[in-house]
């Protein structure tokens, strides 16, 4: 297909679709009912993100698909083999007045994952550093969840993964991902990632990775929260009170308000400690350093909204984890006032300690 425009520095090169390789076995599961721990999940925004990766020695962006991209499409179908209902499609069907529904995930034979290609004059450098950056700047990078049977929000199936691969020439490459947060969590997320990365770099001497489990029998619903949240999430609908469910935070549909930034706040390990001894002499009670890092960004958001919000304006935290020296990384959007007082309140925070 000839190169599209997605932005003014972002071109798309190539739209295509992977599918799992080889097919999962005919005995694995083709559908798999949400279970209440994911429907908890539903209404929330997908999970999105962004991996950079600077190579300087990557030149021209022929050499990158002619090399590179077909290694990238083979082991990512040799992940889907594994994951393979990332490649199906959730039924959606809340927009049934009256009717309760059974959402699940499908996997039919030639399902696929979509795949973007595209090339990017942006500064590498820049988008993947820790300081304020502006969400506009990373919207080209992510892919959009397509939806079936007519769009809308509330469509009958919507693909539950996408993936973007973007070149920079000379700098490196990104990948963006987009996936359903009622289909995987966190943990299933990075143990898909994990597989990737893992048969990507070496290939049928990847060490067997853990196989994700499909047995839904093993969750006990003996209370019937699965019902319970069923009908909620029905009535939410049919009230319109959803808060733009999936598109609220999707930044591949949607861009946040052009003052909306993002950064990193990293909490080192001594950081963690010195705030949680401070927190255990307040109130004698021992908090985790995932705790003790959110707790410390929501007050900072707290603060910040306190001297500079709007209540109807979107805020986020996401944290993503221990980093390789013991410590954990916030990541926050705000508005760029709001992002100038989080800062300060950070800072000021671990002087006073």
């Amino acid at each position: 297909m000839a190169p599209q425009a997605l932005h003014p520095v972002t071109t798309v090169l190539e739209q295509c679709h992977v599918s799992p390789s080889p097919a999962p076995a005919a005995g694995q599961p083709r559908a798999l009912p949400l279970t209440f721990f994911d429907l908890a999940f539903w209404g929330l925004p997908p999970v999105q993100r962004l991996f950079f990766y600077a190579n300087a020695d990557l030149l021209e962006v022929s050499d990158f698909t002619l090399v590179e991209l077909p290694k990238l499409k083979e082991s990512l179908a040799a992940a889907l083999h594994h994951f393979y209902p990332l490649a199906g499609k959730l039924t959606c069907q809340l927009a049934e007045v009256g009717v309760v529904p059974e959402p699940e995930v499908v996997f039919a034979h030639g399902d696929s994952v979509p795949l973007t290609v595209a090339v990017s004059g942006d500064d590498l450098e820049y988008l993947a550093g820790d300081h304020a950056r502006n969400t506009t700047r990373l919207h080209p990078l992510l892919p959009a969840l397509r939806r079936h049977r007519g769009g809308g929000s509330r469509s009958q199936e919507q693909d539950v993964l996408a993936v973007q691969v973007t070149v920079f020439p000379r700098a490196g490459i990104c990948i963006g991902t987009t996936l359903h947060h009622a289909v995987a969590d966190g943990s299933s997320y990075a143990h898909f990632l994990s597989t990737w990365a893992a048969i990507h770099r070496l290939g049928k001497k990847a060490p067997p990775a853990p196989l994700p489990l499909y047995d839904r029998a093993v969750v006990r619903d003996d209370a019937g929260l699965r019902d319970a949240f069923l009908r909620d999430h029905v009535a939410l609908a049919a009230a319109g009170d959803d808060d733009g469910g999936l598109d609220g935070w999707d930044l591949s549909r949607r861009c946040l308000p052009g003052d909306v930034v993002v950064a990193t706040f990293r909490f080192t390990d001594k950081q963690l400690r010195a705030l949680g001894r401070h927190v255990e002499s307040e109130t004698s009670a021992p908090c985790s350093p995932y705790a003790l890092a959110c707790g410390a960004a929501w007050a900072g958001i707290v603060h910040a909204r306190a001297r500079h919000g709007d209540a109807r304006a979107r805020h986020g935290l996401a944290e993503s984890g221990r980093d390789g020296d013991g410590g954990i990384e916030v990541g926050v959007a705000l508005p760029r006032a709001e992002m100038e007082a989080f800062r300060a309140f950070y800072l000021d925070l671990f002087d006073r300690l």
